[in-house]
Protein backbone atom coordinates (compact mmCIF):
# COMPACT_ATOMS: atom_id res chain seq x y z
CA UNK A 1 0.00 0.00 0.00
CA UNK A 2 3.04 2.40 0.86
CA UNK A 3 4.38 1.57 -2.80
CA UNK A 4 1.00 2.42 -4.10
CA UNK A 5 0.89 5.79 -2.00
CA UNK A 6 4.46 6.75 -3.05
CA UNK A 7 3.70 6.50 -6.74
CA UNK A 8 0.61 8.23 -6.72
CA UNK A 9 2.55 11.24 -5.06
CA UNK A 10 5.46 10.92 -7.43
CA UNK A 11 3.13 11.04 -10.55
CA UNK A 12 0.91 14.08 -9.03
CA UNK A 13 3.99 16.02 -8.29
CA UNK A 14 5.49 14.96 -12.05
CA UNK A 15 1.87 16.00 -13.68
CA UNK A 16 2.16 19.04 -11.37
CA UNK A 17 5.35 20.45 -12.69
CA UNK A 18 5.22 19.59 -16.07
CA UNK A 19 3.45 21.72 -18.40
CA UNK A 20 1.46 20.23 -21.89
CA UNK A 21 4.34 21.54 -23.72
CA UNK A 22 6.77 19.28 -21.90
CA UNK A 23 4.21 16.30 -22.21
CA UNK A 24 3.50 16.89 -25.89
CA UNK A 25 7.62 16.85 -26.34
CA UNK A 26 7.65 13.88 -24.36
CA UNK A 27 5.59 11.90 -26.30
CA UNK A 28 6.41 13.02 -29.65
CA UNK A 29 10.37 11.76 -28.09
CA UNK A 30 8.59 8.34 -27.64
CA UNK A 31 6.83 8.17 -30.84
CA UNK A 32 9.30 8.87 -33.00
CA UNK A 33 11.37 6.39 -31.54
CA UNK A 34 9.11 3.48 -31.40
CA UNK A 35 7.16 3.93 -34.13
CA UNK A 36 9.41 3.59 -36.56
CA UNK A 37 11.32 0.85 -34.62
CA UNK A 38 7.93 -1.34 -34.45
CA UNK A 39 7.79 -0.22 -38.45
CA UNK A 40 10.74 -1.57 -39.34
CA UNK A 41 10.30 -4.66 -37.39
CA UNK A 42 7.02 -5.89 -39.61
CA UNK A 43 8.28 -8.30 -41.70
CA UNK A 44 5.12 -8.63 -43.81
CA UNK A 45 5.89 -5.27 -45.33
CA UNK A 46 8.10 -4.77 -48.00
CA UNK A 47 12.01 -3.24 -46.98
CA UNK A 48 11.72 -0.67 -48.95
CA UNK A 49 7.83 0.17 -47.98
CA UNK A 50 8.73 -0.04 -44.17
CA UNK A 51 11.88 2.15 -44.58
CA UNK A 52 10.05 4.77 -46.59
CA UNK A 53 7.34 4.93 -43.76
CA UNK A 54 10.03 4.69 -40.96
CA UNK A 55 11.98 7.85 -42.34
CA UNK A 56 8.73 9.96 -42.71
CA UNK A 57 7.52 9.10 -38.85
CA UNK A 58 10.89 9.67 -37.35
CA UNK A 59 11.23 13.16 -39.73
CA UNK A 60 7.70 14.06 -38.68
CA UNK A 61 8.54 13.46 -34.97
CA UNK A 62 11.99 15.03 -35.55
CA UNK A 63 9.81 18.05 -36.69
CA UNK A 64 7.60 18.19 -34.03
CA UNK A 65 9.38 18.27 -30.87
CA UNK A 66 11.34 21.86 -31.53
CA UNK A 67 7.80 22.99 -33.03
CA UNK A 68 6.60 22.13 -29.11
CA UNK A 69 9.37 23.39 -27.34
CA UNK A 70 8.79 27.25 -29.22
CA UNK A 71 4.95 27.07 -28.70
CA UNK A 72 5.88 26.76 -25.05
CA UNK A 73 8.52 29.68 -25.04
CA UNK A 74 5.57 31.97 -26.91
CA UNK A 75 3.13 30.38 -24.49
CA UNK A 76 5.14 31.68 -21.24
CA UNK A 77 5.85 35.04 -22.69
CA UNK A 78 2.23 35.78 -23.42
CA UNK A 79 0.79 34.55 -19.62
CA UNK A 80 3.83 36.86 -18.59
CA UNK A 81 2.67 39.95 -20.37
CA UNK A 82 -1.24 39.02 -19.27
CA UNK A 83 -0.13 38.47 -16.05
CA UNK A 84 0.24 42.37 -14.66
CA UNK A 85 -1.57 44.01 -11.98
CA UNK A 86 -3.54 46.45 -14.65
CA UNK A 87 -5.38 43.67 -16.65
CA UNK A 88 -6.93 42.88 -12.46
CA UNK A 89 -7.74 46.45 -11.76
CA UNK A 90 -10.62 47.90 -12.30
CA UNK A 91 -10.33 50.76 -15.37
CA UNK A 92 -10.98 53.26 -12.91
CA UNK A 93 -8.55 52.86 -10.00
CA UNK A 94 -6.00 52.29 -13.11
CA UNK A 95 -6.43 55.38 -14.21
CA UNK A 96 -6.04 57.20 -11.38
CA UNK A 97 -3.22 55.04 -9.90
CA UNK A 98 -1.61 55.81 -13.84
CA UNK A 99 -2.66 59.85 -12.98
CA UNK A 100 -0.79 59.44 -9.87
CA UNK A 101 -3.23 58.54 -7.18
CA UNK A 102 -1.35 57.12 -3.81
CA UNK A 103 -4.56 56.80 -1.59
CA UNK A 104 -5.58 54.27 0.35
CA UNK A 105 -7.96 52.96 -1.29
CA UNK A 106 -5.80 52.77 -5.09
CA UNK A 107 -2.75 51.66 -2.99
CA UNK A 108 -4.55 48.63 -1.54
CA UNK A 109 -6.34 47.95 -5.09
CA UNK A 110 -2.87 47.79 -6.78
CA UNK A 111 -1.68 45.23 -3.82
CA UNK A 112 -4.19 42.91 -4.35
CA UNK A 113 -4.02 43.24 -8.56
CA UNK A 114 -0.34 42.51 -7.61
CA UNK A 115 -1.20 38.97 -5.69
CA UNK A 116 -3.63 38.08 -7.86
CA UNK A 117 -1.63 38.71 -10.93
CA UNK A 118 1.30 36.64 -9.35
CA UNK A 119 -1.40 33.92 -8.21
CA UNK A 120 -2.87 32.96 -11.34
CA UNK A 121 0.76 33.38 -13.52
CA UNK A 122 1.17 29.44 -13.03
CA UNK A 123 -2.35 28.69 -14.02
CA UNK A 124 -2.10 30.96 -16.76
CA UNK A 125 1.00 29.16 -18.20
CA UNK A 126 -0.77 26.24 -18.22
CA UNK A 127 -3.57 27.46 -19.80
CA UNK A 128 -1.33 29.29 -22.44
CA UNK A 129 0.69 26.13 -23.03
CA UNK A 130 -1.98 24.20 -24.00
CA UNK A 131 -3.54 26.56 -26.51
CA UNK A 132 -0.32 26.34 -27.93
CA UNK A 133 0.04 22.17 -28.21
CA UNK A 134 -3.11 22.37 -29.69
CA UNK A 135 -2.65 24.99 -32.44
CA UNK A 136 0.87 23.68 -33.03
CA UNK A 137 -0.60 19.75 -33.60
CA UNK A 138 -3.38 20.85 -35.54
CA UNK A 139 -1.51 23.43 -37.66
CA UNK A 140 1.76 24.49 -37.29
CA UNK A 141 3.05 20.81 -37.60
CA UNK A 142 1.00 19.30 -40.15
CA UNK A 143 2.04 23.13 -42.13
CA UNK A 144 5.48 22.26 -41.46
CA UNK A 145 5.74 18.53 -42.45
CA UNK A 146 3.94 19.16 -45.45
CA UNK A 147 6.58 21.88 -46.87
CA UNK A 148 9.53 19.79 -45.86
CA UNK A 149 8.81 16.44 -45.87
CA UNK A 150 7.87 15.86 -49.13
CA UNK A 151 11.04 17.20 -50.36
CA UNK A 152 13.21 15.58 -47.96
CA UNK A 153 11.42 12.30 -49.53
CA UNK A 154 12.24 12.85 -52.88
CA UNK A 155 16.09 13.49 -53.03
CA UNK A 156 16.11 10.18 -50.74
CA UNK A 157 14.25 8.38 -53.21
CA UNK A 158 15.61 9.82 -55.90
CA UNK A 159 19.31 8.58 -54.11
CA UNK A 160 17.82 5.40 -53.50
CA UNK A 161 16.89 4.98 -57.95
CA UNK A 162 20.76 6.04 -58.52
CA UNK A 163 22.08 2.97 -56.14
CA UNK A 164 19.67 0.57 -57.73
CA UNK A 165 20.82 1.85 -61.26
CA UNK A 166 24.40 1.67 -59.88
CA UNK A 167 23.90 -2.24 -59.13
CA UNK A 168 22.09 -2.94 -62.12
CA UNK A 169 25.02 -1.29 -63.76
CA UNK A 170 27.77 -3.47 -61.84
CA UNK A 171 25.40 -6.74 -63.13
CA UNK A 172 25.19 -6.09 -66.66
CA UNK A 173 29.42 -5.18 -66.19
CA UNK A 174 29.75 -8.55 -64.80
CA UNK A 175 27.69 -9.95 -67.12
CA UNK A 176 29.85 -8.48 -69.94
CA UNK A 177 33.15 -9.93 -68.47
CA UNK A 178 31.77 -13.37 -67.56
CA UNK A 179 29.74 -14.52 -70.13
CA UNK A 180 29.63 -17.84 -69.28
CA UNK A 181 29.13 -17.07 -65.30
CA UNK A 182 25.56 -18.55 -64.31
CA UNK A 183 24.97 -14.80 -62.65
CA UNK A 184 25.96 -13.12 -65.50
CA UNK A 185 23.28 -15.67 -67.84
CA UNK A 186 20.59 -14.71 -65.26
CA UNK A 187 21.65 -11.38 -65.00
CA UNK A 188 21.89 -10.42 -68.77
CA UNK A 189 18.31 -12.75 -69.37
CA UNK A 190 16.35 -10.80 -66.42
CA UNK A 191 17.45 -7.37 -68.19
CA UNK A 192 16.55 -8.69 -71.89
CA UNK A 193 13.35 -11.09 -71.07
CA UNK A 194 10.94 -10.32 -73.89
CA UNK A 195 7.74 -11.70 -73.27
CA UNK A 196 5.96 -13.81 -76.69
CA UNK A 197 3.93 -11.67 -79.02
CA UNK A 198 1.46 -13.32 -81.68
CA UNK A 199 2.29 -11.89 -84.61
CA UNK A 200 4.95 -9.45 -83.49
CA UNK A 201 8.63 -9.27 -85.24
Amino acid sequence: MAIKQTIEKKLIKFGKSNSPTFVAMSIAAAKGIFRPAFTMADKKENYETRRYAAIREGLTELIAIPVYYLSGVASNHISEKLAVPKNFLKKDIYKKYSSGDSSEEVLEAVERAKLLAQKNLPKMKVTTSFIGVGLSALIFIPLICSMSIKPIMHKIQKKNEKVSDVQKLGLNTLAVKNPSSKTAFNAVYSQNAYGMKVGGL
